[in-house]
């Protein structure tokens, strides 16, 4: 018993008894071991080539649909509040009436409010339109340019545009006009500044939400704008050139403080794309 304990645990190997690094290892042993086609030595790479990206859309954006929800909540409270304000405006609008307002100072202070505010919902609905509108347009992905420093750029130039806007026909009205008419003018302009922002809101949500083609956005956008201006050029006329004589004038007017401010930040706006994606 004592022998055969050490025959197999004490005992060195013989000849006959293989070694451990004789052994073949594991990792070489297989069900195609041996085979020609086998070639365990050749590096294995990955093939095919990389994904092309998806584009960068607003209505996959969390953050842009949060931002656009909380404008969407405050112009809901901002109409519930100024409703009564804006029915009266509608009223004065189509049939002004010439007896006197003894709460008319502070219905222009809350009219000026919710001009104000409607031409900043109006910054940001032009900045998301401009943006969808690129990207379509361009078919651009954007490549390193954020979306959001572009959306913001588009934002402030129409928030600019706006304030240079009013500032510029204030200045003017009370250079040549007298103070009823720069009032009755000012009802007019706050009236329609609300009115284009409820019927350009929709479409722009449409157009993000619901992937309106971005031409057919256009045209409504285009069509708009084209009777907003009509009906503002007609209130301007009554106002302050109510005479034949007074066309040339109205031209003059109209051209300088209404065309040609848009032309000019369509310009900027397509020369800030131009060299932020294009030229980039």
């Amino acid at each position: 018993m004592t022998e055969s304990l050490c025959d197999t645990l004490c005992c060195l190997p013989t000849d006959s008894t293989p070694l451990l690094e004789t052994l073949p290892s594991y990792k070489d042993m297989g069900f195609f071991q041996g085979d020609s086609l086998l070639h365990p030595e050749v590096e294995i790479k990955q093939m095919g080539f990389s994904g092309i990206p998806r584009s960068y859309q607003l209505w996959r954006d969390d953050w842009v649909t949060l931002f656009v929800l909380i404008c969407f909540l405050l112009l809901v409270v901002v109409l519930k509040k100024a409703r009564f304000n804006i029915t009266a405006q509608t009223k004065d609008f189509f049939f002004p009436s010439k007896s006197a307002n003894k709460e008319e100072k502070a219905e222009n202070n809350n009219s000026l409010q919710t001009s104000l505010f409607m031409m900043f919902i109006l910054s940001i609905m032009g900045g998301l339109g401009m943006f969808v509108y690129t990207q379509n347009h361009l078919d651009l992905f954007l490549g390193q340019i954020s979306p959001y420093m572009l959306i913001a750029l588009y934002i402030a130039i129409w928030v600019i545009y706006f304030l240079t806007k009013v500032i510029l026909s204030c200045f003017v009205n009370w250079i040549f006009f007298d103070k009823t008419k720069r009032m009755l003018w000012q009802k007019a302009v706050f009236f329609l500044t609300t009115a284009e922002s409820l019927l350009f809101i929709p479409v722009i949500i449409v157009t993000v939400y619901f992937n309106l083609p971005a031409n057919i956005s256009l045209w409504i956008i285009v069509a708009i704008g084209l009777l907003i201006k009509i009906l503002l050029l007609y209130k301007t006329f009554l106002i302050f050139f109510s005479k034949f004589y007074g066309t040339l004038h109205l031209i003059v007017y109209f051209c300088t403080l209404e065309i040609m401010p848009l032309l000019v930040v369509f310009k900027i706006l397509i020369r800030v794309t131009d060299e932020l994606i294009v030229k980039f």
